[in-house]
C-alpha cells in the first residue's frame, strides 16, 4: 500500500469518526432540547423560524464559539449571493450548494459548522440541519465533510432523505421529507445536489450503488 493511499485512507477513517459524534451529538441536543422545553425543534421551528429554532437549540452546546450572519438574502454590493465559505462537491470540483440557508451559521465548540434550512409545515419533520463536522478545515466538501440531516416531529434527528413513520410522504430535495430513490441523491459528480442524501451510507460506511465496495475507501474516491 503506498503512503498516498495510507494518509487517505487515515483522513477518510477521521471523517467516518468525526461523522458518527456529530450524529450522536446532535441527537443528544435534539433530546435535550425536547427535555427542556417540551416540545420538538420541529414543532418549535414550525410556529417560529429556522434562525429561533438554532438560537434555542445552540443553549444545549455548553459554548457556541461565534455565528456568521450570512444567510440566503446576504449579498455583497454587486448583488451576488454570499456564502460563508468556500465549499465544493464531492469530487472536490465546482460549488457546493449550501442546502441549509434559512438560518444563520453556528460554529460549536468544536468548530463544527451548523446552519438550519426552512421551517418545516405543522406536524412534519424539519427543518433539515447541514454540518460540516470538521469545520473550516479542508475538504469542505458535500459527502466528506458535509452532511444533511432533518429534525423529527418525535424529538430525534435522522440523514435527510430516510423514511420516518412520523413523516412518511415524498419530499422534495428542497424539501424536508423523506426521498424515493435516494440513492439518486448520493453520487459522486460534481453537481453537489446529488450528495445531500449521503449521511446514512456514509455512516454505515456502504456504497451507495455497488455491492462489495464500501463508502469511505471506494465511493469517495469515485470508485
Amino acid at each position: 500500500m503506498t503512503i498516498p493511499t495510507l494518509i487517505g485512507n487515515y483522513k477518510f477513517s477521521v471523517l467516518n469518526n468525526q461523522l458518527k459524534t456529530v450524529y450522536s451529538d446532535l441527537n443528544q441536543a435534539a433530546t435535550l432540547f425536547k427535555v427542556h422545553n417540551e416540545i420538538s425543534v420541529s414543532e418549535y421551528a414550525a410556529s417560529t423560524s429556522a434562525t429561533s429554532a438554532l438560537n434555542l437549540f445552540s443553549k444545549e452546546y455548553t459554548t457556541v464559539l461565534n455565528r456568521n450572519n450570512m444567510n440566503a438574502g446576504t449579498k455583497d454590493e454587486n448583488g451576488y449571493r454570499l456564502e460563508p465559505y468556500e465549499t465544493h462537491s464531492i469530487t472536490g470540483k465546482g460549488s457546493g450548494a449550501l442546502f441549509c440557508d434559512d438560518s444563520y451559521y453556528m460554529y460549536d465548540p468544536q468548530g463544527r459548522i451548523i446552519s438550519f434550512d426552512n421551517k418545516p409545515s405543522g406536524y412534519e419533520n424539519g427543518p433539515k440541519v447541514c454540518i460540516d463536522v470538521n469545520g473550516l478545515k479542508k475538504p469542505n466538501s458535500l459527502g466528506q465533510d458535509i452532511f444533511i440531516f432533518v429534525f423529527t416531529v418525535d424529538g430525534h434527528v435522522i440523514p435527510f432523505g430516510q423514511q420516518h413513520a412520523n413523516n412518511p410522504a415524498v419530499g422534495w430535495i428542497y424539501g424536508n421529507g423523506s426521498i424515493e430513490n435516494k440513492e439518486d441523491y448520493c453520487v459522486y459528480s460534481s453537481d453537489s445536489s446529488k450528495q445531500i442524501a449521503c449521511a446514512n451510507y456514509a455512516l454505515i460506511n456502504q456504497h451507495p450503488h455497488t455491492d462489495g465496495k464500501d463508502y469511505w475507501h471506494d465511493f469517495v474516491n469515485g470508485k
